[in-house]
């Protein structure tokens, strides 16, 4: 396909980029603490990237070559939003039929028409969505990802005989023997994408918000078919994921379920079976409902899967005189929710367009026209097919303030308060993107915890009523500690270079595990909450002490401590300020080793404790009476802490020198006694045994005495025993 030249999307920038606001009161303060030590769990910490569906808007748009490439620049470009990813919808395709869709965007045709008798696949449908997808790809280049979802099964396989819905919405409406066609309808069509237009499918989706009772027959748009959770979603699932098999899409990922709940995706999960679980390499959700992002975020990492939050939008408005960004506002602030409390590898807007100008419409249906710039509105750019133009909204330069600059492969920081943070360890960049939705200006704080080297400066970009996409002058860091003040309604993007992470601070240590947990009694004395939980490996339940609280692990025997990681109870980070760890080899007297003094995110942190320290117990406490910091606002201090983490070194026990001999030597000599780990049987233990040994383990080498080298006397000379001769010359 011959490809029109790239036009880009006219950025509307201020005349005036306003510095920012150092000397104006603030409204309010925030402070944060970010640390390459507390990553997303998701995906190993990496970020996958930006995106959004093309359903529907691309089907509108992508009769124009040149409307098509326009908005395919301006959301996919260089000099656009730079997004990476896009959901491409396997339309349906409703009974022809049928009138009711209205929606000049909403008619999704499906791959399937009747002719000579049966249904044929006819791949000269869905031109237009097509069509924009091929220019989003080369827009994009080599970081593109492409999902496969449906919103609904060909209106012949439904039970309802249409692709809006079903005649109860609240119920089934893939007809009983048309799980296996459905799914080998979605595998066929990424079949032909994948051979005959080039596109590389990374993930399919047969579900969109299926347990609902939205979806009903001759709706004016086609967006959803109800599944109920538990059997029918497993079902489709497996049937998907042999469907895909048999097709060699086997390295396809499947994603589920979509749900439009935060809650219900959890439940929905919940109920797949055992093999439909499996069969899911990805939790996808939709947050437009629900609450339990940091539960949905745990599940998938029990689960062992990837998450996505995969759709969302809303036509609210956030901040106060805000112009404008109100609209922009509420979009940063989701992002910022979602992002700090599912953990997500990518985030995803539902559709970048929402309305369209044009004089003639659609297929004898009308647009909606311009969108109210001043209020709330879908969508963050509008098409207009009359001026063959895109038109940018200032919710579409807030996108930009996170598209732009958090790249996929970064890393994801736990952050928290009104940030999202990343981390790209290749070009020693940090990348904070904080909004302010108040009416005058915010102090915020960020304090770049566990990086052996950070940048002197920091990089300024903002939009705000009066700028977009602005870069401002450079904001010095104090050490590592950049504090700034965010201008009234406004998105800001901070960038740090020249940053580079500690070595790990658990690297060459044991995780040491307690042998037992002791502490004061929980609040209420509720059983899920005692002090064990610090120590449960899980960061998602807790020890919620009260005053003059402590919690303590036994470590059985003396270790050689170095490292101390500790995570915060979610909701309550103040609580951990002023707390402090101590130490002691007997139990009777301790030795304070380190103390939290500034908030931690709700994320594990670690701490170096330089040269080590010998103990047995370690506790954690918190000091008696009414908090002495400004941010721990309880009337007494409560010991709250979610996890802790020990790493060390066994203590070795050096051996009591031979005394002298008091008695005459006999004349005879007796052998001397077999050293353990004196492989070549010379007495003495030295490099060469672990050399010859481990020629030994990889069978290219021999040894004279494999029985000295059973140093854990287990009757076996193996991987274990080496180990433990390379620490037996090490000491």
């Amino acid at each position: 396909m011959n490809y029109l030249k790239r036009i880009t999307c006219m950025l509307c920038a201020a005349a005036l980029a306003l510095p920012v606001l150092p000397s104006q009161k603030a409204a309010a303060a925030s402070s944060v603490t970010i640390s390459p030590d507390t990553t997303y769990a998701a995906n190993n910490g990496v970020f996958e990237g930006w995106g959004t569906s093309l359903c529907w808007w691309a089907n509108r748009v992508g009769y124009s070559d040149s409307l098509s490439q326009k908005a395919a620049d301006a959301f996919y470009g260089d000099d656009g939003l730079r997004m990476n990813i896009a959901r491409f919808n396997i339309g349906g395709g409703d009974d022809p039929n049928h009138h009711h869709i209205t929606r000049t965007d909403s008619n999704m045709p499906g791959y399937t028409v009747w002719r000579n008798g049966r249904f044929e696949y006819d791949w000269n449908q869905d031109a237009r969505q097509r069509n924009v997808l091929l220019r989003s790809i080369e827009a994009c280049g080599d970081d593109m990802i492409v999902e496969m979802f449906s919103n609904s099964p060909p209106y012949y396989m439904t039970k309802s005989g249409c692709s809006s819905g079903g005649d109860n919405p609240g119920a089934n409406n893939l007809k009983d023997d048309m799980y296996d066609d459905f799914a080998d309808y979605l595998a066929e069509v990424c079949l032909h994408y994948e051979k005959d237009f080039g596109v590389h499918v990374q993930s399919v989706e047969a579900l969109n918000e299926p347990y609902t009772n939205y979806w009903g027959k001759n709706s004016p748009k086609q967006e959803g078919c109800h599944f109920d959770i538990g059997n029918s979603e497993s079902k489709i699932i497996l049937e998907l994921q042999r469907a895909m098999n048999q097709r060699g899409l086997g390295d396809v990922l499947i994603a589920g379920t979509d749900e439009t709940s935060i809650d219900t995706q959890i439940d929905a999960f919940k109920a797949l079976s055992g093999d439909a679980k499996a069969a899911v390499d990805r939790i996808d959700t939709h947050t437009y409902g629900g609450w339990k992002r940091e539960e949905l975020r745990d599940t998938a990492i029990a689960a062992g899967k990837n998450l996505w939050m995969s759709e969302v939008d809303g036509g609210a408005t956030a901040g106060k005189n805000n112009g404008e960004m109100g609209a922009a506002l509420w979009l940063a602030e989701r992002i910022t929710i979602d992002m700090n409390g599912l953990n997500p590898s990518a985030w995803i807007l539902w559709q970048v367009i929402d309305n369209h100008i044009s004089k003639d419409g659609m297929n004898g249906n009308k647009d909606k026209g311009m969108v109210n710039v001043n209020g709330g509105y879908w969508g963050c750019a509008v098409a207009d097919h009359d001026n063959n133009k895109i038109i940018c909204t200032k919710k579409y330069y807030a996108f930009g303030q996170f598209t732009r600059y958090i790249r996929p492969g970064m890393i994801m920081l736990r952050s928290g308060s009104n940030t999202v943070a990343a981390f790209d360890p290749e070009t020693g960049r940090v990348v904070v993107t904080a909004f302010n939705k108040e009416g005058s200006a915010q102090d915020l704080s960020v304090r770049l915890s566990g990086f052996e080297k950070v940048g002197s400066s920091a990089q300024v970009i903002r939009t705000s009523n009066s700028e977009s996409w602005a870069e401002l002058p450079a904001q010095p860091l104090d050490g590592t500690l950049l504090k700034v003040s965010l201008a009234p309604n406004s998105v800001t993007t901070f960038l740090i270079d020249g940053c580079k992470q500690m070595p790990s601070p658990t690297d060459g240590l044991d995780l040491l595990k307690p042998v037992e947990v002791t502490g004061t009694k929980s609040w209420k004395e509720q059983g899920s909450t005692d002090c064990y939980k610090a120590f449960d490996g899980k960061t998602n339940t807790y020890f919620d002490g009260v005053g003059d609280g402590w919690v303590c692990g036994d470590l059985g025997e003396v270790y050689d401590l170095r490292t101390i990681g500790y995570c915060p109870r979610s909701g309550y980070e103040p609580r951990m300020v002023d707390g402090y760890f101590e130490v002691s080899e007997d139990g009777s007297n301790w030795k304070k080793v380190y103390t939290v003094t500034e908030q931690p995110s709700a994320a594990m942190h670690f701490t170096r404790i330089d040269g080590g320290v010998k103990a047995r117990y370690v506790r954690y406490a918190v000091p008696s009476g009414a908090p002495k910091n400004n941010v721990n606002k309880d009337d007494v201090y409560c010991c709250n802490v979610a996890e802790i983490a020990l790493y060390g070194l066994p203590v070795e026990i050096p051996t009591e020198p031979p005394t002298e001999a008091t008695t005459e030597p006999t004349t005879e000599t007796t052998p001397p006694e077999p050293l353990p780990g004196d492989a070549d049987d010379n007495g003495s233990v030295e490099l060469a045994d672990a050399v010859a040994l481990q020629k030994w383990l990889h069978g290219t080498g021999t040894l004279k005495a494999p029985e000295l080298c059973d140093l854990n006397q287990d009757g076996v000379t193996d991987v274990f025993d080496m180990a433990l001769l390379k620490r037996l010359l090490l000491s």
